[in-house]
C-alpha cells in the first residue's frame, strides 16, 4: 500500500473541515478589513487583510496536503461572516477569539493525528503551531492595547499606525 492512501477517513475529514475553517477566518478578517477601512482605520484593515491572506495560505496547504495523500478537497458551504462591530475593541475581541479557537484546534487534529499513529500528519500540522501561537497572542496583545485606550482617539491613531507599518513591512506581529 502507498503511503499515500493510508491517510484515515476521520482525519482526512477532519482536514477537510479544517479547510472550511481557515477559509471562514479568511472571510471573517476581509469582512473586519472592510469595516476597519472604511472608518478610516485603514492601518488595521491592511494587517487585517494580511491575516486574511494568511489564512488562504493555510487553506491551501491544508489542500495541497489533502491532494498529496490522494484525497481530494472538498469544499464546503461556508456562512457569511460578520460585518458589524460596536468599535476595535469589540472586533479584536472576535479576533482573538478566533485565533484561540484555531490554536485548539490545531491541538485537536494533532492529538487526533496521533491517536492514528498518522506521523506525517502530525509532522504536517505541526509547521502551523508556532505561527498559531504567535498569531494568538498578537490577537491578545493588540485587544489588551485597545481596551488600555478605551474611547482615546489619539491611543487609537497610534494603534492603527503601528498595525500599519506592521502590514505595510510584512512584518508577522505586533
Amino acid at each position: 500500500m502507498s503511503f499515500r492512501k493510508t491517510l484515515v477517513d476521520e482525519v482526512a475529514q477532519a482536514l477537510n473541515d479544517q479547510i472550511c475553517i481557515e477559509s471562514s477566518a479568511a472571510f471573517l478578517y476581509f469582512s473586519m478589513a472592510s469595516w476597519a477601512n472604511v472608518r478610516g482605520l485603514t492601518g488595521m484593515a491592511d494587517w487585517l487583510r494580511g491575516e486574511a491572506h494568511g489564512e488562504l495560505t493555510h487553506m491551501n496547504l491544508f489542500v495541497n496536503y489533502l491532494n498529496d495523500r490522494d484525497y481530494q478537497a472538498r469544499f464546503a458551504t461556508i456562512e457569511a461572516p460578520a460585518w458589524e462591530w460596536e468599535s476595535p475593541v469589540a472586533a479584536f475581541d472576535m479576533v482573538r477569539t478566533q485565533e484561540h479557537n484555531l490554536l485548539q484546534r490545531m491541538n485537536d487534529l494533532i492529538d487526533m493525528a496521533d491517536k492514528h499513529n498518522d506521523h506525517l500528519t502530525h509532522s504536517f500540522l505541526t509547521q502551523f503551531v508556532p505561527q498559531q501561537i504567535a498569531d494568538t497572542a498578537e490577537a491578545d496583545d493588540v485587544h489588551d492595547r485597545l481596551m488600555l485606550v478605551g474611547g482615546d482617539g489619539h491611543g487609537l491613531i497610534l494603534i492603527d499606525q503601528e498595525l500599519g507599518r506592521k502590514a505595510e513591512s510584512g512584518e508577522e506581529h505586533v
